[in-house]
């Protein structure tokens, strides 16, 4: 009923003649295991008289069904993406590698985001994260490829979606587990603390200025480290980022205090940076692997919680620093919401509310 052979461009073919089936079904797989386990699956599904609905909707023979990973490397091949966005579909990738576009229904959807509650027991907004990257893969698909998917199925899922129902936590419970809650961090540094955080890096000038300048500017830590002397201009008081978090180019100003800080450091470390082709930090090598990047980042996250742990604020994360100077941009200036998105690099003026954690002693002070 089913047979496989393979291409000349080293993917597998499989072909399917079937009474229930209206027409012969041709699908390309990646590999030989995959074409053979789809096929078993089809078998199987139709022996009990079960066609995949997908299939019954097909009006062409030249229809084809790929794989999920398919999918994935095709959107990633033909679109810019994120970084953030490449590192989720890289994460999603292993785990739907054997999955392909002609089981991709409701069913499968609902599924999935089940096993990524129970068995992986992931935070609601993890969920949310990795769901939101493959339905923007599948719309792509949609619009660049209606022959091979018909519908997105994320798109169907109810809001709310990624939140722990009671059979999801009854489920856990048996297994000895605990849900996992959604909590937006809405941390903020206190005035003693950020001068006892002074006080630990005053003999570690390099790592003060990291500091000061995460601190005055809400760049994230990764925009920090990859500063070179190119994207500086002291006289204009800009930072020029080419490409952040989510792709976009964008100026940071800095404060004066910023201004200061980085003029001392670029005056006191000048032999170091040129020795690090302009590298303003010695923590980074300039190679722009991911996975050298992600130990940077995880390297550095250790060091300032060591630093934030001595100065009595074990709590603190190098990330709340950002949330707090977006804070002081709103309680210090009279810029607009879209003009700080612009500072800090917010698509999205929702999520940007999110990091304006303001007090509400600050709040307070500005009624009558």
């Amino acid at each position: 009923m089913a047979t496989i052979k393979k291409l000349s461009s080293g993917t597998f073919q499989i072909c399917v003649r079937h009474r229930l089936l209206p027409k012969t079904l041709w699908a390309t797989f990646d590999t030989e295991a995959q074409a053979e386990s789809y096929a078993h699956q089809l078998e199987a599904l139709l022996g009990q008289g079960i066609v995949p609905s997908m299939l019954l909707e097909r009006t062409t023979p030249s229809r084809e069904i790929w794989t999920v990973t398919r999918c994935i490397v095709e959107y990633q091949r033909h679109n810019a993406l994120a970084l953030s966005e490449v590192k989720l579909l890289d994460t999603i990738q292993p785990q739907l590698a054997k999955v392909s576009t002609g089981y991709l229904n409701y069913e499968w959807a609902d599924s999935w985001i089940r096993s990524m509650k129970r068995e992986a027991n992931l935070s609601p907004s993890t969920i949310r994260h990795r769901h939101g990257a493959l339905a923007r893969c599948f719309d792509w698909m949609l619009r660049k490829h209606p022959d091979i998917m018909a519908q997105n199925p994320l798109r169907l899922l109810k809001r709310g979606f990624a939140t722990y129902t009671p059979d999801d936590v009854a489920y856990l419970a048996a297994r000895g587990k605990e849900p996992k809650v959604a909590e937006e961090r809405d941390r903020r540094l206190g005035i003693e603390e950020e001068a006892r955080i002074r006080e630990v890096l005053a003999d570690r000038p390099v790592e003060l200025t990291f500091f000061i300048l995460a601190l005055e500017t809400a760049m994230r830590m990764r925009e920090c480290y990859t500063l070179d002397l190119t994207q500086i201009n002291l006289e204009q008081r800009t930072i020029y980022l080419d490409r952040s978090k989510n792709g976009d180019r964008r100026q940071v100003p800095l404060s004066s205090t910023a201004t200061r800080a980085l003029a001392d450091h670029m005056a006191n470390d000048r032999a170091a940076i040129r020795e690090r082709s302009g590298r303003l930090f010695p923590y980074w090598s300039g190679t722009r692997a991911e996975k050298e990047l992600d130990v940077v980042t995880r390297d550095l996250s250790r060091v300032f919680a060591l630093v934030f742990e001595a100065a009595g604020a074990p709590t603190l994360h190098f990330h709340d620093l950002r949330h707090e100077a977006t804070c002081r941009l709103y309680e210090k200036t009279k810029l607009t919401d879209v003009l700080i998105a612009r500072i800090t690099g917010h698509r999205d003026l929702r999520q940007l509310k999110r990091y304006a954690s303001l007090r509400g002693s600050d709040l307070a002070s500005h009624l009558w």
